[in-house]
């Protein structure tokens, strides 16, 4: 199979890549980013990733999913997050806690409580939130520092696994909520995740998935420079994409949204500089280490949310 790239004399080449669309098996492709792939390492994942290289990603014409051209086995992807390196990561935990309850208020408008599972939990900001507004909570989380900062966290309110969701052996039709934060952009298939997800909440049950948008402002402006273009990031959506898999689930659409994460001055400053946005270094250079630097701000990144009831 080849898929077509248009140059900027307008002309077209061919290139060899990836037969078909994991979403909806369309052939007809295109090359949404030619940089370079390189094998994966734990240093080149999370927050504290020292190498912003994001490999080849191809996107397809029908339903303008994206997708990295070569996509690592789920077992090679289990070991790596479990060698994360979660220091920059902790740092901003105020923020943190800031877009968990931005996403709770999210969920409680569509559900008024019960049990609750988080899937890629993370250090347990927002299990923390759930359980202090008072849900049954539940987490997933397989890398072990993170799994063992949200069992800190939850303080024993609640229930973390240090599993993948597959390996975590949940009980079907259990949950009232299932959400997944920035979790769908990282699994090989995400139309058999949803399909799990959606087999693990009970009859009404909402899912809320919140992933980065390649139709978003940001993605258009940015390019080759957006943050959300990461090695860790095999999955790219919008709107379209995005319900396809959750049809395939047999879940019922509610709603789609954007929501504003926070973080530090400093560290988006360090993230900007990352992925050499013009100026953010010298800017950086000025407000580094200052009181304005460790403000906690909140930034529309390009991503989009939604809701699902089974």
């Amino acid at each position: 199979m080849f898929v077509s790239h248009a140059t900027n004399t307008g002309k077209s080449q061919q290139i060899a890549g990836q037969s078909f669309c994991p979403i909806c098996e369309s052939s007809h492709l295109e090359i949404y980013s030619t940089d370079e792939d390189k094998k994966l390492a734990a240093t080149a994942l999370g927050s504290s990733r020292q190498d912003v290289s994001h490999g080849k990603i191809l996107r397809c014409r029908a339903c303008r999913f994206g997708f990295c051209q070569t996509r690592p086995a789920e077992k090679e992807l289990c070991s790596l997050y479990r060698e994360l390196d979660s220091k920059v990561y902790e740092r901003e935990s105020r923020g943190r806690f800031k877009t968990a309850k931005r996403h709770l208020k999210i969920v409680q408008h569509y559900a008024s409580g019960g049990k609750l599972l988080d899937v890629g939990c993370a250090s347990g900001a927002f299990l923390r939130c759930a359980a202090d507004a008072g849900w049954d909570v539940t987490g997933v989380e397989p890398a072990q520092v993170l799994y063992s900062k949200a069992k800190e966290k939850l303080a024993d309110r609640g229930k973390v696994i240090c599993a993948t969701l597959q390996e975590a052996s949940l009980p079907i039709a259990c949950f009232n909520a299932v959400t997944l934060w920035d979790v769908l952009e990282h699994v090989p298939d995400p139309i058999e995740f949803m399909k799990t997800c959606g087999r693990l909440l009970k009859p009404g049950g909402c899912l809320f998935v919140n992933v980065p948008d390649l139709d978003s402002l940001q993605a258009r402006l940015l390019r080759e420079r957006w943050p959300l273009l990461l090695a860790e990031h095999l999955n790219y959506f919008n709107r379209d994409s995005l319900n396809i898999c959750a049809e395939r689930a047999q879940l019922q659409w509610l709603h789609f949204g954007q929501r504003a994460a926070s973080f530090s001055v400093e560290y988006i400053l360090y993230r900007l500089a990352q992925h050499r946005v013009p100026t953010v270094a010298f800017i950086r250079k000025i407000f580094g280490g200052s009181a304005l630097a460790r403000i906690s701000v909140p930034v529309f990144l390009g991503e989009i949310y939604g809701v699902w009831k089974r």
